[in-house]
């Protein structure tokens, strides 16, 4: 299992003193919506940097889907190596050439500027700062894509980090992968401030939870990322956003949890992880609240659909598909990204015998996604 490295904290400790007059935290003032993590996660949160929010959930998307959205990545980073490559080789000599004229040696790229007008040397002068900032912008930025994607984000230094390509390599493509997601650096603010006696910083991550949900870092970066439409509709790679980054290292960590038997698929559904001084490991189960909110909305949804074929003049549509539904998700074994999607292939040769837009309809009452039952199972 790969190992990650964790940044030492600048928060001052507790002396013995302060420690001893203390009374012990109790699960009950823990803030909600969130809960002693469950004991299930411990192995792999002893290996996640407790610097960060980290939201997991599963990805029950087709496999052959996942496969065709990282082939986009895949060629994009690929054709930009061998762009890369391919200046170095064009632009090598020319570097060497000018290095060596510096040193004094004769060489095709060492300017005469006894015999040369001004204009030619003002020229020459632009002509190679432009070429010294190009090759520095392509080398140190669009250069480093493919690194990060084939080797890992900071590969060079001392907090390398699992790549794209590993987290392929190890995890494959599965029906049902386990995603983790890290919060980027808008997360400095929460964890750490500025001591007020100016020595170092202190750890302020419980004043955050304390706010609950109504903080704005709550309301606009982790209800959004964790809404049950955008984790059911979104694909690991897809949910990348200016808040949030996909942390390959965990998922890889994840997985060979669940291979070797240790957790089950079940227990990465959908929740935030947050680690505290006072009470460590923290989680809260969004799952169970989308659990909840899906028993409510259910008979909404099933009505709404049934109201929309009615309304169409075709009623017997709606029937003919909970009974599709039903005849998948009965045969023996889980019900699997590929039966769902057996099950609305069925669905749309039904509507298009009717003359029904398929698409179309789906679209008006809130997607495919909105029939209750099609719900992969883990």
């Amino acid at each position: 299992m790969p190992k990650t490295t964790k940044r030492k904290s600048t928060a001052p400790k507790s002396t013995s003193t302060a420690s001893s007059n203390a009374l012990p935290p109790t699960d009950r003032d823990i803030p909600s919506p969130f809960t002693k993590a469950p004991s299930d996660l411990e192995s792999f949160l002893s290996n996640l940097p407790e610097d960060h929010i980290y939201l997991i959930s599963l990805d029950k998307h087709d496999r052959a889907f996942k496969r065709r959205l990282f082939t986009v990545p895949l060629l994009l980073n690929i054709f930009l190596t061998i762009l890369v490559i391919y200046r170095i080789k064009v632009a090598l000599p020319t570097y060497l050439g000018i290095f060596l004229s510096v040193l004094g040696y004769e060489t095709p790229q060492k300017v005469d500027v006894k015999n040369n007008a001004v204009q030619a040397l003002v020229g020459i002068g632009a002509e190679r700062t432009l070429m010294f900032l190009g090759d520095f912008i392509l080398l140190r930025f669009v250069g480093m894509w493919p690194v990060d994607f084939f080797l890992g984000r900071g590969i060079f230094g001392k907090d390398g980090e699992a790549s794209p390509v590993a987290w392929r390599r190890s995890v494959s493509f599965r029906d049902c992968e386990i995603i983790v997601r890290r919060s980027r650096r808008w997360d400095d603010s929460i964890f750490y401030k500025e001591n007020l006696t100016g020595t170092g910083t202190i750890n302020t991550v419980e004043e955050f939870l304390q706010q609950g949900k109504e903080s704005k870092a709550f309301q606009e970066r982790i209800l959004p990322a964790v809404d049950w439409k955008w984790v059911t509709q979104k694909t690991g790679y897809q949910m990348l956003d200016k808040s949030w980054d996909l942390y390959f290292a965990g998922m890889i960590e994840a997985h060979a949890l669940v291979d070797d038997g240790v957790n089950k698929l079940e227990d990465f559904q959908t929740s935030v992880l947050v680690n505290t001084e006072r009470w460590g490991w923290l989680s809260w189960e969004v799952w169970k609240d989308h659990e909840k909110g899906n028993e409510m909305e259910s008979p909404k949804k099933l009505q709404a659909i049934k109201d929309g074929l009615t309304g169409m003049g075709n009623e017997n549509l709606f029937f003919r598909s909970i009974e599709i539904i039903q005849n998948e998700t009965s045969r023996p074994g889980s019900f699997t990204a590929e039966k769902r999607q057996k099950a609305i292939l069925k669905m749309k040769e039904e509507f298009d015998e009717q003359g029904v837009n398929f698409d179309d309809f789906w679209a008006k009452v809130g997607g495919i996604e909105s029939m209750p039952g099609l719900e992969v199972s883990t």
